[in-house]
């Protein structure tokens, strides 16, 4: 299946370390891989139908430390929909209102052409195209030339409604924010690491390399010291990673978080959490399997709606996720739940001084 990433940073930074772990995942995605950079408001897309760990092309930019952008996407490709051939292979490029927009996807599509197109046509034979060029004639229609929380919401909805067509996970930018869709049904995964000093030392899921990020990411003088998020399909590292909730959007911008369509931002990161929200996450953590919502109200003496509020919290901050499985939403009864495996620690430590 084929997998994504993307990068957001406050500065142009290179995308080396996390491109050399990316770039193995080409190893089961073998039609193609493309990465898609800006080195100033115009986007640089390279891109060949062959798998990344054969090509020459792909090696290089490895290394090459001309490649620096605060916004970058990748993609490595296993044919769904359309040839091996290089006007299928991700990411796409269109312009609108002077900005070039790229978009990458994963999953596959269904019924597809039934969406209108507008002016943006697919030069390939991809569901993926077809949705990007339907998605830029919706935001063309809609004359959205900033984004605000509005439009945002808006957006959320746009994409929902795309993922109605089959399994539906995307990245895409205008070059200063990028926008990254879950799959509503939570298929093949996704996932954003925070990363900010002080740094220390990674380890790359794929291949036995360590680096030290503090020496790596060391600011020249006067320079700002980086800091932003990687997103991909499956961890890269051995990092921290967090979870996208099902049919999530998450905005991100010069490496910043702005927007959730799932969670109030502020909220959800900066208070402690409530006793409530401490009881649902140990009946959770306590239970051998996945618990449902269902289950998680029967059990505790809360009103329905305090328990929900709660769960939406605690998905938020990423101490509980989503079962995969699941074919509804979060907020339904049948919908199931279990503790982020790398978090316990800090779980159990939470729960240790909350229960005395």
């Amino acid at each position: 299946m084929c997998e994504l990433l993307g990068m957001s940073f406050n500065v142009p930074v290179r995308p080396n370390i996390s491109f050399r772990g990316f770039r193995r995942r080409g190893e089961d995605n073998k039609d193609g891989w493309g990465l898609v950079y800006y080195p100033d408001e115009a986007a640089q897309i390279i891109k060949e139908p062959l798998k990344a760990g054969k090509s020459h092309l792909s090696e290089f930019l490895q290394n090459y430390k001309g490649i620096k952008s605060r916004v970058l996407i990748a993609h490595v490709r296993r044919v769904s929909k359309g040839e091996k051939t290089y006007k299928n292979t991700h990411p796409y490029q269109r312009e609108l209102d002077g900005k070039d927009y790229v978009f990458a996807h994963n999953g596959t599509l269904y019924n597809y052409p039934e969406l209108p197109l507008g002016r943006f046509k697919p030069i390939g034979e991809t569901d993926s195209e077809y949705a990007f060029c339907h998605l830029l004639h919706s935001i063309d229609e809609k004359r959205i030339t900033h984004w605000t929380e509005e439009n945002l919401n808006w957006l959320a909805g746009k994409l929902e409604a795309i993922n109605e067509y089959g399994r539906f996970n995307c990245l895409f930018s205008d070059g200063e924010y990028i926008f990254c869709y879950h799959d509503k049904e939570g298929y093949n995964g996704l996932c954003f690491v925070e990363r900010k000093p002080p740094y220390g030392t990674i380890h790359l899921s794929d291949q036995d390399w360590e680096i030290d990020l503090a020496r790596e990411k060391k600011p020249g003088k006067g320079e700002p010291e980086q800091r932003g998020f990687i997103i991909a399909t499956h961890r890269l590292t051995d990092e921290e990673w967090k979870h996208f909730q099902h049919g999530e959007l998450l905005v991100f911008k010069n490496g910043e978080m702005i927007y959730s369509s799932c969670c109030d931002l502020p909220d959800a990161s900066e208070r402690p959490l409530s006793s409530q929200e401490l009881d649902v996450l140990a009946l959770i953590r306590r239970s051998p399997n996945r618990v449902s919502l269902e289950e998680i109200i029967a059990k505790l003496s809360y009103p329905q709606e305090a328990i929900t509020s709660a769960v939406q919290v605690l998905l938020c901050r990423r101490y509980i996720r989503q079962d995969r499985r699941d074919r509804v939403a979060w907020n339904q009864p049948a919908a199931t739940f279990y503790t982020e495996s790398d978090r316990r620690g800090e779980i159990d430590a939470l729960l240790r001084h909350h229960l005395g």
